[in-house]
Parts: structure tokens; C-alpha cells; sequence
């Protein structure tokens, strides 16, 4: 114990004889100084706890000469010595947050708590652990350990609830929202970002609103829902109005400029680049305003180009040129070289074009950008393709289909992951209702039960019975109706996502392996073009199931017929047919599933029946149309438990129920199976 005032003194010398600006604050620290060396045990913690402090109170951390790091962490050495833990642990919280902001060396943050790990499992304070987390989890954050930090920002939840601190549990709900979005748990980020916005509205954290509100129109954007995302964005910028945020004003109006170019709205692209020109043109002195006003500049001249409107594009550009001139940075040169790029294919001047484009594409591959290197492929492709370089114009576009492919992929999972869990959390809220609907029942019931006892009527219970079937029959109804809107609605959802997986294999893969067999036949690779053919043919074979491109060529009626007669010529099934003209009777949505109903039921029969004969009747009459499909196979026992779990013969009646027809099947066993189909006109 002699040693620690030698080590203070030591520690502290430094910052005794430090010059301080402001005298009265250095007067007042010389005196918790002095009191520090001449004090012991308690008294002396409590002299070492107000002067590191008053140090980190007041911002003079971030100066060396202080010392901030040492006073801090003798304060803690000797809080621990007398067993003052959750004065250690507050002052460990505070150096850590330190290792992270100012001098930026997470890893010293993670090995001080590491330090201190086992005496911190004494505090009672659910508050400083809280805290001591949280900052912790931005310490993991920084050397990009996902794992740890969102258990970090967990344990911050579960302190926060039982201190009853809304503020870190809704920063705990946006840092873990920020960290899942940067892994792809997409639908698990916006349920965080939502619980921190309804935490931040309740404590009335203005700027915490805005900055979460913010990052949830990111995730929206960066995943293709970009009405969702401007609907967020339109109200950031309304409360950053009101209540004079104005800061980020220019970024909030650029990002959402760039959600109406994605939806193609020139005209509210156009808008909003303006806006956040004005913005910035009245916050001159920011030190950030040329590198903003020089990426709104870029936007509105490529919004212009985009609009046919060139002289307005190179009125834009000339501001750009000037500012660009006097701060050339590397983002403002990322800028610069996608606006001259622009603006010079625009023009036909395709050499310079290309020489900004080699530029804009080189700067985004430092920057890893996928999105951006993206856009760079595809501009690329567009100059040679100008220029006449048709190799070197399909080199840099099946790059960009690459990426392009590859992040619609991932944004496919994203969405599919998304809708998944917003079901899941209607389904689990509906639940819930119906329980507690089930008590109130419950509830009722006991009373009549009472009421029953002493009056003795059984007229009530009569009626008391009539109406709970009535209720039931209501509700069973409301079920059954929800139900069905619920699986039409899946099923038109999957035919919409079928339809456009079609599309990208046919525009996307499909045009890329054309690319390569015409590449392989140009350098005479025979057994590659052997190969690409082969893949071509599969791809399209896949496309033509996921969407029958027949309908909108051929019509429903020639579609069936032509899916019947590849059946017959593929298999050895005898398939007899006999279709009259229905062309007229449904719009497009009905032909799709008219013609899968029919496609699902030949597959049933391919899959199961191992039948001889296929009989496919489609016969208009007075009384609507009528269809027969019957199959000589094996057959089956029907049941109400085989129709209610088989998902394809419940898909095949939803699918006729959309189209208002009724339908049945009738198999037993080695006797075959007939589907009877009728649909009014």
C-alpha cells in the first residue's frame, strides 16, 4: 500500500503541471489532486472518482496530457482494492468507451474488461452492467466480432428491462437492428429497429427517433422496398424539421431521391436533389458540405441525362467541376468521374467515357462497393458496345449480370425471410387474441352457468346455447373465408415470384451462358460449346416451368393441348384429349391457374397413378365448363384427412375456388382416380 501514492503522484504529475486554459477548472483539479495524495482508503477513492470525473465530464480525455487513461485506471485499481466494484465497474465503462471513440483501440477495451471479468459478477447494479455492456458491444463491433457483440447487446436488454432504463434498451434494440442488418437477418433487424423507434418515442429522444428511423429506410432500401423506405424517410424528415435537426437535412433528401430513381420517378428524384442543394447552399460553413453538395450535384446531373435534358445536366456539372477543382478527396472524385462519365456518353463523346468509367469503376473497387462496382460493369458494357467492342462489351456485361444475379439472390432470401416473420408475428398476435377471447368465453360462460343455477331457466340456457353456436358458426366462417383469401393470396404471390425467377434465368443466367456458348463457338471450344448448349437448354427448360411462356403466345386452349402432346410423345402413357375453345371464358391471372390446375393434375398422375391411360376432357357447355381428368392407376382411399394434408390436392382447389368452380375426386384402390371440375361462365 506505501507504493500507490508514489504510482498517483507518478501517474498524476504530468497533469498537475499541465498548462490549462481555463484556470478555474485547473484550480479545481489541482485540489482533488492534492486531496487524492494526502487521503486514504475511502476518502481517497472518493477524490480519485471526482477528479477522473471531472476529466471525463468534462472532454479533457481526449487530451494527452491529462492522462486520462492512467487516473482512470489507478481509480479502478483502487476501487477494487476496496471492494467497490460498481465504482470500478462505471469507470471501466468510461475507459472503454474511451478505447473506442478517441483513440480508436477496441481490443484494450475487451482485455480491461477481461481484467476485471470475475469481480464484476458481484454487481447488483443492473444500471453500470447495462452500460458496462453496451459499451463492451461496440468494442467487438469495431474488430468485427458479430457473435459477441449481438451477446452483448442481449445482456444489455435483459439489464436494461430489470432497471427499467428505456434509453439503453432502445439503444441496445438499434445497435443489435444495425449488426443484423449487416448479416442479412433482414426481418429480425426491422423488428429491432421498431422496438427501439416505440422505446425512443417514449422517452421523447428526438435525435434517437430520427437516427433509427434513418437506418430502418436503409435496410428498406438496401432490400428493394423502397415505398417502405420513403414512407420512413418522408417522416425523418418531418421530424428533423420540426425539431431543427437540420444537419443531415442533405443526406436524408439524397438518400430518398435515390429511392424514387430506383422506382424510375425522375420528377421527385429531381425534387429532392434540389432540396438538399438548398439545404446545404444554407449550411456553407459545414466542414462536410463540399463532399455532400458534390454528391447531391452528381445525383441531379445524372437525373438530367435521365431526363433528356442536357443542358440542364452540364449546368450542374460546371458547379460540380468548380467545387471539384478546389477539394479533389477521394469520395469527391468517385463523384466527379460518375457525373463527367455520364454526361460524356450522353453527348457521344464515348472516348472519354470510357477513360471516367475505367476511373469509376477502379475507385469502387477499392471502395468494395458491390452495388457501385455493379453499375460500373453495366456502364462500361454500354461504351464499348458504342464504340463497337462487342467483346469487351459483353466481358463488363456478364459481370454486372454476375453481381446483379448474385444480389438478387440474396435480396430474394431477404424478402421471403421478412414476410416469413411478419406472418409469424400475426400469427402469434392472433393467437393471443383467440386465448384471451377463449378466457372472455370462459368467462361467460361461468356467469350464465350462475345465473342459470339461480333462476332455474332453462329458456336462457336455450338461448344462451343458440347464440354460442351462432357465434361459432360466424367465426368458423370468418376462419374459413380468412383462410382461403390467405392461401389465394400465397398463390398468387408464388406465381409472381415463379414469373420473375422466369425472367431473370431467361434475361439474366440464360443470356450470360448464350454469351459463353457464343465466346466458346468463336474460339472453336466445341466441348465447351457442347457444354453451354446443354446448360441453355436446362435453363430454359426450368424458365418454361416456372412460367409456361405458351399462354401469352399460344393461348390457354392451344397451351393444355401442347402440354398434353409432349406428355404423350415423353411417356408411354396412352393420353386421349378432347378440349374445346375456352380462350375467352378467363383473364390472364385465371388461364395461369387454369392451365397449373391442369399441369398439377397430369404431374399427380405422372408421379403416383403409374397409370396406362390419361383421359383430359375440357368441355363447355350451357351450364359452365366442365373438366374430366381420369386416370387406370392405382388409385387411393379418399379421405377428409388425406385432402386436408396433402398440400398439392388442397392447391389444386384453391386454385379452382379462385376460379369459382367446385371440385372433387373420386379413387379407390387399383380402381384409378377422377377429378371432376366444374366452373361457370
Amino acid at each position: 500500500m506505501k507504493c500507490i501514492p508514489f504510482l498517483i503522484s507518478l501517474c498524476f504529475g504530468v497533469y498537475v503541471f499541465a498548462q490549462n486554459p481555463d484556470a478555474a477548472l485547473q484550480s479545481k483539479l489541482d485540489i482533488f489532486n492534492s486531496k487524492v495524495q494526502q487521503t486514504e482508503k475511502g476518502e481517497r477513492l472518493r477524490w480519485m472518482d471526482s477528479l477522473t470525473t471531472t476529466i471525463y465530464d468534462t472532454n479533457f480525455y481526449s487530451n494527452p496530457k491529462f492522462k486520462y487513461d492512467s487516473i482512470a485506471k489507478q481509480t479502478i485499481k483502487h476501487a477494487i482494492a476496496l471492494d467497490s466494484v460498481s465504482k470500478a465497474a462505471e469507470h471501466v465503462a468510461n475507459l472503454i468507451w474511451y478505447k473506442n471513440a478517441i483513440v480508436r483501440e477496441p481490443n484494450e477495451g475487451i482485455l480491461l474488461f477481461n481484467t476485471y471479468i470475475n469481480d464484476f459478477k458481484t454487481i447488483d447494479s443492473n444500471h453500470t452492467l447495462a452500460r458496462l455492456y453496451l459499451y463492451l458491444g461496440e468494442s467487438y463491433k469495431m474488430i468485427g466480432n458479430v457473435d459477441n457483440t449481438l451477446a452483448c447487446y442481449s445482456k444489455v436488454k435483459d439489464y436494461s428491462l430489470k432497471s427499467g432504463n428505456d434509453n439503453y434498451l432502445g439503444l441496445a434494440n438499434l445497435y443489435m437492428g444495425q449488426q443484423q442488418g449487416r448479416i442479412g437477418e433482414f426481418s429480425q433487424a426491422s423488428l429491432s429497429y421498431k422496438s427501439a423507434i416505440g422505446l425512443f418515442i417514449k422517452i421523447k429522444d428526438t435525435f434517437q427517433i430520427i437516427s433509427t428511423k434513418n437506418s430502418l429506410a436503409n435496410l428498406y432500401s438496401q432490400n428493394v422496398f423502397h415505398e417502405e423506405a420513403i414512407k420512413e424517410r418522408d417522416e425523418t424528415i418531418e421530424l428533423s424539421k420540426k425539431f431543427s435537426k437540420s444537419r443531415n437535412l442533405p443526406l436524408f433528401y439524397s438518400n430518398i431521391s435515390e429511392d424514387y430513381n430506383q422506382l424510375g420517378n425522375r420528377v421527385k428524384q429531381i425534387e429532392y436533389l434540389k432540396l438538399s442543394i438548398d439545404v446545404l447552399d444554407k449550411n456553407s460553413k459545414d466542414r462536410y458540405w463540399s463532399i455532400d453538395k458534390i454528391k447531391s450535384l452528381t445525383g441531379l446531373t445524372n437525373a438530367y441525362v435521365d431526363s433528356d435534358s442536357l443542358d440542364l445536366a452540364e449546368q450542374n456539372f460546371k458547379v460540380l467541376e468548380a467545387l471539384y477543382i478546389k477539394d479533389k478527396n477521394p469520395q469527391n472524385r468517385l463523384n466527379y468521374a460518375n457525373a463527367k462519365k455520364t454526361l460524356a456518353y450522353a453527348k457521344g463523346n464515348y472516348k472519354e467515357a470510357l477513360k471516367y468509367g475505367k476511373v469509376y469503376l477502379e475507385l469502387q473497387t477499392e471502395r468494395k462497393s458491390i452495388y457501385g462496382i455493379m453499375n460500373a460493369e453495366q456502364s462500361l458494357s454500354e461504351v464499348y458496345s458504342a464504340l463497337g467492342e462487342t467483346t469487351n462489351s459483353n466481358i463488363h456485361l456478364l459481370n454486372h449480370y454476375q453481381i446483379k444475379d448474385s444480389i438478387s439472390s440474396v435480396q430474394n432470401v431477404k424478402s421471403l425471410a421478412y414476410y416469413q416473420t411478419l406472418y409469424e408475428t400475426e400469427k402469434r398476435d392472433l393467437k393471443i387474441e383467440n386465448q384471451n377471447a377463449s378466457i372472455g368465453l370462459l368467462n361467460l360462460q361461468n356467469k350464465n352457468k350462475t345465473q342459470l343455477l339461480i333462476f332455474g331457466s332453462l329458456g336462457l340456457l336455450v338461448l344462451f346455447g343458440a347464440i354460442m353456436f351462432y357465434r361459432s358458426f360466424v367465426n368458423t366462417k370468418k376462419r374459413a373465408i380468412a383462410q382461403q383469401i390467405f392461401s389465394q393470396e400465397l398463390i398468387k404471390t408464388q406465381e409472381q415470384e415463379r414469373t420473375r425467377i422466369a425472367k431473370d434465368l431467361h434475361d439474366g443466367v440464360g443470356q450470360q451462358i448464350t454469351l459463353l456458348k457464343m465466346k466458346a463457338q468463336n474460339t472453336k471450344q466445341t466441348e465447351l460449346s457442347s457444354l453451354a448448349h446443354t446448360a441453355l437448354e436446362e435453363v430454359r427448360s426450368i424458365s418454361r416451368d416456372l412460367y409456361p411462356v405458351t399462354l401469352a403466345k399460344l393461348g390457354l386452349t392451344d397451351s393444355i393441348e401442347q402440354l398434353l402432346l409432349e406428355l404423350d410423345e415423353e411417356t408411354d402413357m396412352f393420353v386421349s384429349v378432347e378440349i374445346d375453345d375456352v380462350n375467352t371464358n378467363f383473364d390472364e391471372t385465371e388461364s395461369l391457374n387454369f392451365y397449373r390446375f391442369i399441369q398439377e393434375s397430369v404431374n399427380n398422375v405422372l408421379k403416383h397413378a403409374k397409370a396406362k391411360t390419361l383421359i383430359v376432357n375440357i368441355l363447355k357447355q350451357s351450364d359452365g365448363i366442365k373438366i374430366l381428368i381420369k386416370d387406370n392407376g392405382e388409385g387411393f382411399e379418399v379421405s377428409d384427412k388425406i385432402t386436408q394434408n396433402s398440400l398439392g390436392l388442397k392447391t389444386m382447389a384453391e386454385r379452382i375456388a379462385m376460379l369459382k368452380g367446385s371440385f372433387a375426386i373420386k379413387s379407390k384402390r387399383t380402381e384409378g382416380t377422377s377429378i371432376l371440375v366444374q366452373i361457370p361462365v
